[in-house]
């Protein structure tokens, strides 16, 4: 991984629609608001926008973390700027800081992330099924 500098970020504009909002497989539509997994996705996304920058040919990121502080509702419409913030590196470790913020400009949302970097081979020998894996020998 090429060198992150701390402060370094990167952002996405978002427009919360339905699917964006509360919503579970068993229970149904709870919320007619921007849901707290939603803001996840969306921090692992903008960290994961700027960690592609850093890395190196052969190399992959994969989450390792999250956490979130859903501060204020956001409806169906709102704009929203996600925003990741390099706060640390360490090894092969990102860790970003991040914020959700309305069109407004009132902060809806906080958090963080940490995403390992690892080498192509080794990330894929992870995440493939074991059923799936082929036979060694």
């Amino acid at each position: 991984m090429r060198p992150v500098p701390v402060g370094a970020a990167a952002a996405l504009d978002v427009v919360v629609t339905p699917e964006m909002t509360v919503r579970f497989d068993e229970l149904g539509p709870v919320h007619p608001v921007y849901a707290t997994y939603s803001m996840a996705k969306h921090f692992e996304e903008a960290g994961r926008k700027l960690l592609l920058r850093h890395l190196d040919p052969g190399e992959a990121g994969i989450g390792r973390s999250v956490s979130v502080e859903h501060l204020a509702p956001s409806w169906v419409g709102d704009a929203l700027r996600v925003t990741a913030r390099c706060v640390e590196v360490r090894g092969n470790r990102l860790t970003c800081a991040c914020t959700a913020v309305d069109a407004d400009g009132r902060e809806v949302g906080r958090g963080t992330t940490v995403q390992a970097v690892l080498p192509e081979e080794v990330l894929d020998a992870r995440i493939t099924a074991p059923s799936r894996r082929r036979p060694t020998g």
